[in-house]
């Protein structure tokens, strides 16, 4: 009431943005034309020298990210979808179009003697195109739409979206201060403020439901910008190996599709990075850093679209927060680029699948779109969701086939008269998972294999089944695959670190809960999409199946994420559950006001969730660090200028002598100069090798010590060890105080 009372909000409103698909088509193309007028204005003056900090940025990220994927909604007439189905088939479509418009430039040009395809000019003469034509065929195709909606100013301006607003700049501050000031006190307030949110929200105070989304895609964007604006360099994993490989584009102007790989063979890697870096002139360090978070930061707003539709407001918002909070989303994910735009195609493919506002044709035509997408994007996640596709198809098919109809009728009658029934997943002809789309989805996944692979039909017919499982095995489930401690199965070194165990496995108790309650009580039940449900509970049977096996839970972080896309809704059904029987057990009616209460105390515990796994708790307890954004000590591939120039002047006095680093510093060498990586390797083979080199970094130089990997079965040990033996006997060449080169 009282920032009612001396907040004055005005009632005003604007044509809504986010739904620019409802305009008039004239006012549409104005804005469309104006954008692209102001993108070849930016390019142009930085041509002739007259450079605008950030505006050719900014202005060019428009250009890319929304332009495209607009035009098409226009143009197949989807209309009247709300802001956040309008912003992620926009988002979607236009990373879709870029990618494949850049595929047929790498393809075509060369053959008609265009050199450079993916370069500057050739690219923004190409996307200008592709943008005339499409705006031409919006204007044939969707002229006579005019229904614009309107957004309240109000809205924009108040109290509570603004305080939201203020969460993103938080983090970017705080990162600043961590990385010039190694201070962390900005970042330790930023976490507190994110759980206090998800407060506010259990308990119904200050911020208004129609802001969740606001809140959701506010909590992603803050939370990955916390961890990937860490450290002025790439740091990670895969990241290193996908910024190799977009660099050779770069640096080539061409896409060489010959050499195998599954990282080259990724659109999301080869071709979408090199057209965001040309177009927006920035480098693919900050390519990879800001805009790629940011595409992914979509990925909770889609899953709370998709939740939202299945239960309800709060439940869908406490879903996301568990999918957020989870550790891997914003550590992990931000080393595996391809995979941040593989899971927003995965999301949007389910959001496809669930919308009933998209009829049948536009459903089948964008399931296609985002399917060919998510190949391109991520092996692993293409695969195995070419897996699962398949066995929903099967779940879905044989329950309509006449003999399983009537088999499941006499069981159906039977168990009725002991006053139960069995789960019906029957549906109408409509669906979205039709033969038709497995088809389709098979061939292009398999073909594309075939192209990039550049073998012969027959050998890939007899490898294609290990080259998935090997795909699946190495992004999920071996020990490379886990970038993070897998606080979910591993051992614990602490009270505090058995503490979080302990929440872990108090989610997946709620998962547990969820699914059979979703599964088994028609009241669950008939709030989830068939298809839907069929995928949750296969992807809830193979990864505890995987648990079951020896050393399986090393390395399946990454998986145990993938799986919450579908099943973090059944972890809150699953504590909502859970409160329901413990009530009843102490003999508490239950009534809606215990609901609201089982939602409060769930928020209470995502809160505590996000204090644990974001490494809050043990900063502050000063109990075995295990976050990089809040304390800088930890070692971790996270490179500083004076190791990057040591690594670059290596390169140059290095010639053919190979060259030998530890765990983590050969990644620093495979990015400093996007050398092949096959030419470094840990220190356990050095042995007494002496045509060769030795690089330190920071932490080796300080500490006197060197991290190897030991491999025991499909373990991979960590250890680290003593460094005197390895430089005993050799010279030491180069020395800048934070990166050494012995040979």
């Amino acid at each position: 009431m009282l920032l009612k009372r001396f907040w004055i909000i005005p009632n005003m409103q604007i044509n809504n943005p986010l739904q620019m698909n409802d305009w008039g088509i004239k006012k549409f193309l104005k804005v469309i034309l104006a954008i692209q007028l102001a993108t070849w204005g930016v390019i142009s003056s930085d041509v002739i020298g007259l450079q605008i900090p950030i505006i050719r940025q900014l202005i060019g990220f428009i250009y890319l990210a929304f332009v495209p994927g607009i035009l098409v909604l226009r143009i197949l007439k989807l209309h009247e979808l709300g802001n956040i189905q309008t912003l992620l088939y926009t988002v979607g479509l236009s990373i879709a179009t870029l990618m494949f418009t850049g595929l047929f430039m790498n393809t075509v040009y060369p053959i008609l003697g265009i050199p450079g395809p993916i370069s500057t000019i050739p690219l923004i003469i190409t996307i200008s195109g592709v943008v005339l034509i499409l705006c031409i065929l919006s204007y044939v195709k969707d002229r006579d739409y005019s229904y614009p909606s309107f957004i309240d100013v109000g809205d924009i301006v108040s109290p509570p979206a603004l305080f939201l607003c203020l969460l993103p700049f938080l983090a970017i501050f705080g990162t600043y201060l961590m990385n010039f000031h190694q201070n962390n006190i900005l970042l330790i307030f930023f976490i507190v403020i994110i759980a206090l949110i998800v407060l506010l929200i259990g308990f119904d105070k200050f911020i208004h439901m129609k802001l969740y989304p606001l809140a959701v895609f506010i909590i992603a964007i803050s939370l990955l910008y916390h961890k990937s604006l860490i450290s002025m360099y790439l740091w990670g994993w895969d990241i290193q190996l996908e910024y190799y490989f977009s660099n050779l584009v770069m640096n080539n102007s061409y896409w060489d599709s010959t050499p195998y790989g599954a990282i080259n063979a990724m659109l999301a890697i080869t071709i979408l990075a090199p057209i965001y870096s040309s177009i927006c002139d920035i480098g693919l360090t900050w390519v990879f850093k800001i805009i790629y978070p940011f595409l992914f930061s979509l990925t909770p707003l889609g899953l709370y679209c998709i939740f939202r539709k299945q239960t309800n407001n709060k439940i869908a918002f406490l879903s996301c927060f568990f999918f957020m909070a989870f550790t891997v989303f914003y550590d992990e994910m931000l080393g595996l680029a391809r995979q941040q735009i593989a899971e927003l195609f995965l999301t949007l493919l389910i959001l496809v699948m669930i919308s009933e506002d998209v009829n049948k044709a536009h459903r089948a035509l964008l399931s296609i779109i985002f399917g060919a997408s998510l190949v391109v994007s991520h092996y692993g996640t293409s695969y195995l969701y070419m897996l699962l596709l398949i066995g929903v198809w099967l779940i879905l098919f044989l329950p309509n086939q006449p003999a399983i109809q009537k088999l499941t009728h006499k069981l159906h009658f039977k168990l009725r008269g002991y006053g139960s029934t069995i789960p019906s997943f029957r549906l109408s002809r409509d669906r979205a998972i039709s033969s038709t789309f497995v088809i389709l989805f098979l061939t292009f996944a398999l073909s594309w294999y075939m192209y990039i692979a550049s073998s012969h039909a027959f050998n890939v017919i007899v490898n294609v089944g290990n080259h998935i499982i090997s795909n699946i095995y190495t992004d999920f489930l071996s020990p490379e695959a886990s970038q993070a401690l897998n606080i979910v199965v591993s051992g614990t070194v602490s009270p505090l670190h058995e503490a979080t165990k302990i929440l872990h496995h108090i989610t997946q108790i709620f998962i547990i809960v969820g699914v059979i309650g979703s599964v088994f009580m028609q009241n669950y039940r008939n709030r989830f999409n068939k298809e839907y449900l069929a995928f949750s509970l296969l992807f809830f049977t193979g990864y505890f199946a995987i648990l079951a096996f020896p050393y399986s839970g090393f390395g399946t972080t990454r998986l145990y994420h993938l799986s919450l896309i579908f099943l973090a809704p059944f972890c809150v059904i699953g504590g909502i559950t859970v409160f329901k029987v413990v009530s009843k057990i102490v003999k508490v009616s239950w009534t809606d006001q215990r609901v609201r209460s089982s939602l409060r105390a769930l928020s209470i515990f995502f809160a505590i969730f996000l204090l644990f796994n974001s490494g809050w708790v043990y900063e502050v307890a000063k109990d075995h660090p295990s976050s990089i954004a809040l304390n800088n000590t930890i070692d971790y591939p996270r490179f500083n200028d004076r190791e990057v120039s040591g690594a670059k002047w290596l390169h140059r006095a290095r010639g053919d002598v190979p060259i030998y680093a530890d765990a983590y510093r050969w990644l620093l060498l495979i990015d400093s100069e996007g050398y092949p990586y096959q030419w470094f390797t840990s220190f356990d083979k050095v042995q007494n090798k002496r045509d060769s080199y030795i690089y330190l970094g920071s932490f080796n130089v300080i500490e006197s010590k060197v991290l190897t990997v030991q491999r025991k079965g499909v373990r991979g040990i960590r250890e680290y060890i003593d460094m005197t033996d390895l430089i005993k006997g050799r010279n030491r060449i180069y020395d800048n105080r934070g990166a050494q080169v012995y040979q």
